[in-house]
């Protein structure tokens, strides 16, 4: 070997060895590297794929009425999953899969193929027990039967707008469901376990330091009772079936304490198949929607009246016939009748009797009774999507106003705003805040909050001016006015008819034939028990329109079962002096 081969043969050698060096040292920084800055991160890849987590789903509390009856609740039902990556020939499986589960083969081959690369995916929510048997019988490596728990609502279309719904994703969309939303959920847990390496992934130990139990959700209990719930949405059903209208609604109150004891509308919907309901019924109406409350608004300021002593209950006031013109604005009367007392207008709906009484009053005196009432604004009822009604400022009223107002035009109310304001005559006075929520109760059913005692707004009247609306002049409406087909032979009903044209919603005016009619009724006139209101939207003209025959009945019947039902003593009504000179306000 002479001496330019031998350099060469070493200059090779050290570049090799020089490589090598390098590598040497590339290769100890990289384990370096791994073992300080990147450590963490592949620890959790490691980690990831030796340890496994199975979901433990929480219960969502429950919605009960006031007597612990269930309005929704949550069941475990079997579900059918599957881990693609788990799973030999797909397109075998669709196959023998797809009969068994009710499936398209395509779709499920579909499902499949999109989360080949994932461990899990959902092939059916919520099959029936024989069903997940079948499943299991079927013994596919990669597809398994999980329990997961459902949303069931076992009181049907009654309670619907009321209790609502909540979505696929387990959150509450609408009603109490969703007002509670916060309390009712639940936190899902998670159990960890080591698997080995196979692809059929077999757990070889939980990691409890891993793992952590659901949270189930709390509960919360209603005003409502289920009973005069189902009542209350009997009649308007049937009130709203018998005369072609668009909907009817209904409400229930203890005018002791504010309670909610029914609050119902039909058309309804039954929460389990919200997604197949137009998204009109979901509303509460009766919370949400308002409208001119008509002849049912007349109590309100006739009794603001009656308090400021503008008008003497003995008086007689000349309603001209059921024609007369206030200025430029004509009023007419359904039943024409000359002089009339306090007593009368009511008896009669005299909407002239009614102008009268607003000019004595004016609109100031008339606007704050009204807005005393708690019309304009929210009740308070603590319930998503309540309208305030509608009450004008005062500086926006006219000549015009001080006439339509009194009897129920120019403002749009909800029917619970309508029912409450009519509690606090049956009560002696007092405006209560209503309720229809009871209480909240932990997941083990202990008292978080309750509300039972009765939440005073402001008074809205003298006791004695109270009593003399609902003993005598609202008596007498149901004695010998429109309120007669509410009478029942048991109780003594007071109440108030209505009849309303409809507003257009984009202009001034009234929609021709279009109509809305209402009764506020309560019992036993001695010492209420219950008040409710019914409100009958868009009747059928020619099937009849007026309160008194598309809803003093339905109230008369509500009031009938669920006096009978509560057990409610009967009353023997008395004729009520009007007060003597000490309390009464003088004229």
């Amino acid at each position: 070997m002479d001496v330019d081969q031998s350099r060469r043969l070493r200059i090779f050698g050290g570049a090799i060895l020089v490589a090598m060096c390098f590598a040497f040292v590339g290769l100890i920084g990289r384990l370096v590297y791994l073992h300080t800055f990147d450590s963490r991160k592949l620890t959790r890849y490691v980690r990831s794929q030796q340890i496994g987590y199975t979901i433990l789903p929480g219960r969502r509390g429950c919605v009960v009425d006031r007597h612990g009856r269930m309005l929704a609740g949550t069941q475990n039902k079997p579900s059918v999953m599957a881990d693609p990556s788990m799973m030999g020939d797909i397109g075998t499986v669709a196959e023998r899969l797809a009969p068994v589960v009710g499936l398209d083969e395509g779709v499920l081959l579909g499902v499949f193929r999109k989360n080949q690369h994932r461990r899990f995916c959902r092939v059916r929510r919520f099959v029936e027990p024989v069903e997940a048997d079948a499943v299991r019988a079927l013994s596919i490596a990669g597809v398994f039967v999980r329990d997961e728990p459902q949303r069931i609502y076992p009181s049907g279309q009654p309670v619907g707008p009321v209790v609502g719904f909540v979505g696929f994703e387990g959150r509450g969309l609408e009603g109490i469901e969703k007002q509670f939303d916060g309390h009712l959920g639940a936190k899902d847990g998670k159990s960890a376990a080591v698997y080995d390496g196979r692809r059929s992934r077999r757990p070889i130990w939980l990691r409890d330091d891993l793992s952590c139990p659901p949270k189930d959700g709390g509960h919360v209990m209603l005003t409502i009772d289920l009973v005069v719930q189902s009542i209350v949405y009997e009649e308007v059903r049937d009130a709203a079936e018998s005369f072609g209208a668009r909907y009817a609604v209904g409400i229930v109150m203890d005018p002791n304490n504010g309670d909610v004891l029914a609050m119902a509308q039909f058309p309804s919907y039954e929460s389990s198949f919200f997604a197949e309901v137009n998204p009109g019924v979901r509303r509460n109406l009766a919370i949400t929607d308002a409208i001119e409350p008509g002849s049912t608004f007349k109590p309100f300021v006739a009794s603001g009246a009656l308090a400021g002593g503008v008008i003497d209950p003995g008086e007689m006031i000349d309603c001209r016939n059921g024609v007369h013109y206030f200025g430029g604005q004509r009023i007419r009367d359904t039943k024409p009748k000359g002089a009339l007392d306090f007593v009368g207008i009511l008896t009669y709906s005299s909407n002239i009797g009614m102008g009268f009484v607003g000019e004595r009053m004016g609109n100031e005196m008339i606007h704050d009774i009204v807005r005393s009432f708690g019309f304009g604004r929210r009740t308070g009822v603590g319930f998503a999507g309540e309208s305030p009604g509608l009450v004008r400022s005062l500086d926006t009223w006219t000549s015009y106003s001080t006439h339509s107002v009194p009897i129920g035009q120019e403002l749009a109310v909800t029917p619970l705003q309508l029912v409450t304001g009519f509690a606090a005559i049956a009560n002696g006075g007092t405006l209560l805040r209503p309720r229809l929520v009871r209480g909240r109760m932990d997941s083990s059913g202990d008292a978080v909050e309750m509300w039972t005692d009765p939440e005073p707004v402001r008074r809205v009247l003298p006791e004695a001016v109270a009593r003399f609306m609902r003993e005598r002049a609202l008596v007498q409406v149901v004695k010998e006015g429109g309120g007669r087909r509410s009478a029942l032979d048991d109780w003594q009903v007071f109440g108030k008819t209505g009849t309303a044209e409809v507003a257009y919603d984009d202009r001034a005016g009234y929609e021709p034939d279009a109509y809305m009619g209402a009764y506020l009724g309560g019992a036993p006139a001695s010492d209420p028990a219950l008040v409710a209101v019914v409100m009958v939207y868009r009747p059928v003209k020619k099937l009849g329109y007026y309160g008194s025959k598309v809803a003093a009945p339905a109230v008369g019947q509500i009031l009938k079962r669920s006096l009978s039902y509560l057990q409610i003593p009967a009353d023997v009504p008395a004729d009520v002096p009007a007060g003597d000179e000490s309390e009464w306000p003088a004229a």
